[in-house]
């Protein structure tokens, strides 16, 4: 196999979490703002909740935004999470990697603590040599890019048989930025136009590796 390191992201690429986050977003935009947000948020699902709510309204007020997040965090971290799912073939996927003694990360812009409960909630957190969150050290990561390139620093990971897949811009300009062959994940929220595979469905991995 040409691949030898595995990086995923998670939202819209291991799993449909957009149920739950749209559910807690909802709640909180209507905490804060006493109204339904009229504007669909999933294809916005990727970033910390903060940019998509700055997307979705403007809203530049560090206070509101803080605020807003705080009762994100409540309704996501109690009951949001238990809403997401595995897309079809992953657990598949991920058994023939483990099978197959591939080294297997997860990169995602999800905090920690509602990670930890979805891998444990969906039964995979086994198949991961190491999940990469931004606040999973000390120091603070701004952006996937950052979280990618401390990755390979740490983990020696020979960058040519390194693949990162994901399903938007951000997976694929931090898979780029860091000269990582990028597989995109067509069925999730977003887009990228610079990717080395398309996928339509995770077992086709399976043919690229």
């Amino acid at each position: 196999m040409k691949y030898k390191n595995i990086l995923f992201d998670l939202d819209g690429t291991l799993i449909d979490s957009a149920p739950g986050i749209v559910d807690s977003f909802q709640k909180a935009y209507r905490f804060i703002y006493n109204q339904e947000c009229q504007q669909s948020i999933t294809s916005l699902i990727g970033p910390p909740i903060d940019q998509v709510l700055e997307k979705v309204n403007g809203e530049t007020k560090i206070e509101t935004i803080n605020l807003f997040v705080e009762e994100f965090k409540t309704n996501y971290d109690q009951f949001g999470y238990k809403k997401s799912i595995l897309y079809n073939g992953v657990e598949d996927v991920l058994s023939f990697l483990k099978i197959n003694k591939l080294n297997v990360f997860i990169v995602t812009n999800k905090r920690s603590k509602p990670t930890k409960l979805i891998l444990e909630h969906l039964s995979i957190n086994q198949y991961f040599s190491e999940v990469v969150c931004p606040d999973t050290f000390k120091v603070k990561f701004k952006n996937k890019t950052e979280l990618i390139t401390d990755l390979i620093q740490r983990r020696s990971l020979i960058k040519s048989e390194s693949l990162m897949i994901g399903d938007t811009i951000h997976d694929g300009e931090a898979a780029n930025l860091n000269q990582l062959d990028f597989a995109l994940a067509e069925y999730g929220y977003g887009s990228h136009d610079n990717y080395s595979f398309r996928l339509n469905n995770l077992k086709q991995l399976i043919n690229i590796l």
